[in-house]
């Protein structure tokens, strides 16, 4: 290999720079692009020869907008170009942020001959600063701003200008039963669900900010009390449009506007929060109602269980509640007892529940779970939580091998065990996912078969006896 002189050495040093070199003229002219510097400009070394070095480096403050132009001061200090500065690559459309400095260098008389300007990519680094920056501004779930931008920006929002400035307070219901019945990974939903609704009910310059677990804050620069009912409206249509389950999505909202300077933005706030938790109680119990509902109607195409199946049921309760003689009060527990005993089901996979064969150990173990599920449903809602224990209940055995409780003979509540033998009655006769009916016979056999160990013997000779009847009746 032949020897290079100095100055092929350096021009290969230059070419082999993982930054990028620009070098040129003491007037600001091209001479020299690296590969690199070919890269990241788009510009080819030859093409940009004799170019003026803010046509090759074109690139821009972060704004985006302004373009930044390379000072090249006729002195003896090197220049440090800014942090990021994005530089636009025509050649494959790509946009990267770089930085370096410029540096002089002179003739034999000590002259300024040129300057050779230094950059690389920072992308990385920007990308790592901005997620950080990002994070900290924002809520992790939902995306939304978060308690500390929003201190940050109440500062800003307490200017005369912003005025009228509008609050709205947002509180989540069902948030703690949908975590504690369905999952966090259900309340997690909920919550992003409800984000998208206030940013659609939103206009982009609003400030909407999660300031706690199920709380929401949102600012309405320039807009009245008018206006503020207005999105308050359009917050609750969407919700009632919103396509969810397992529960619907509903927040109890307060409002309030300051109209003046010299009111507080504090007093702003605490009077919408007031306002809010005011809309909440007075809610409450409509927002219940509405829940329970919901799950309800969901529970009847999530189960298989159809309308005829439940007045059936309904009806062999109450003609067993006849013949045991029970009073007005249980035979209307027994009555609400048939129409939510089941209500734990909504959190089993529909998968698994309408399987057309047998289940598995692992999916019997998760339905095992429905009845301690609609316990915890049934004691969130004032209109069902009378019979909660009875639904805890509901897969006892009179001889103690039941579950989850372990419970035998008297200790299971009378409802539970009525409804035992009257479910088991229907399921038998009338066919489930994976085994066929049965004949009324067959299941009344099958039903003797299990008097005193999962049904409680008495119960049994007195269902036995009024089924029979009622089937010979209908024989005749």
């Amino acid at each position: 290999m032949k020897n290079l002189d100095l100055k092929q050495i350096s021009h290969l040093a230059l070419c082999a720079l993982s930054d990028g070199v620009i070098i040129t003229n003491n007037k600001g002219q091209v001479l020299f692009l690296n590969k690199v510097a070919e890269s990241l400009t788009g510009w080819m070394n030859e093409n940009a020869k004799g170019k003026n070095l803010e046509d090759v480096f074109t690139v821009y403050l972060e704004d985006g907008y302004s373009q930044y132009i390379p000072t090249l001061i006729e002195g003896f200090q090197p220049i440090d170009l800014p942090d990021y500065l994005i530089i636009p690559n025509p050649a494959n459309q790509v946009q990267c942020y770089v930085t370096g400095s410029i540096s002089y260098f002179t003739n034999m008389e000590s002259d300024i001959s040129g300057y050779v300007l230094l950059f690389y990519d920072v992308s990385y680094q920007k990308q790592k600063e901005t997620a950080l920056q990002y994070n900290s501004f924002h809520d992790a779930l939902t995306g939304l701003y978060n308690r500390a931008f929003f201190n940050v920006e109440l500062e800003r929002f307490s200017s005369a200008r912003m005025l009228p400035l509008s609050v709205i307070m947002a509180d989540v219901n069902g948030l703690k039963l949908t975590n504690d019945v369905f999952g966090h990974h259900k309340g997690d939903e909920l919550l992003k669900k409800i984000a998208q609704v206030l940013r659609r009910a939103c206009r982009h310059e609003d400030i909407i900010a999660r300031t706690g677990g199920d709380e929401f804050i949102i600012l309405l620069p320039k807009v009245d009390k008018n206006g503020a009912q207005i999105v308050v409206d359009r917050i609750r249509l969407a919700c009632q449009e919103a396509d969810v389950s397992p529960i619907p999505l509903s927040l109890s909202l307060g409002t309030a506007t300051r109209d003046n300077k010299l009111t507080s933005i504090n007093s702003i706030l605490k009077l919408a929060d007031e306002r809010m938790y005011t809309a909440k109680l007075r809610e409450n119990y409509q927002v219940r109602s509405e829940m329970i509902n919901f799950i309800k109607n969901t529970l009847e195409s999530h189960s298989g269980k159809t309308l005829e199946n439940r007045m059936q049921l309904k009806e062999i309760c109450f003609n067993m509640a006849q013949v045991l003689g029970l009073d007005e009060y249980d035979k209307i527990q027994l009555e609400l007892l048939t129409m939510v005993y089941d209500i734990g089901k909504i959190a089993i996979p529909k998968s698994i529940l309408l399987k057309p064969s047998e289940l598995n150990l692992g999916e019997w173990h998760t339905v095992r779970k429905h009845s301690e599920i609609g316990y915890r449903i049934a004691i969130y809602f004032p209109q069902i939580a009378v019979v909660a224990n009875a639904i805890l209940s509901l897969h006892e055995r009179w001889d103690g091998k039941g579950y989850p409780q372990g419970l035998s003979g008297e200790q299971i509540p009378l409802n539970s065990r009525i409804l035992s033998i009257a479910e088991t009655y229907v399921v038998l006769t009338e066919g489930s996912a994976y085994k066929a009916a049965v004949s009324f016979a067959e299941a009344l056999k099958e039903i003797k078969r299990c008097s005193g160990t999962q049904f409680d013997p008495n119960l049994v000779e007195l269902f036995i006896n009024m089924m029979s009847e009622e089937i010979s009746t209908k024989a005749q």
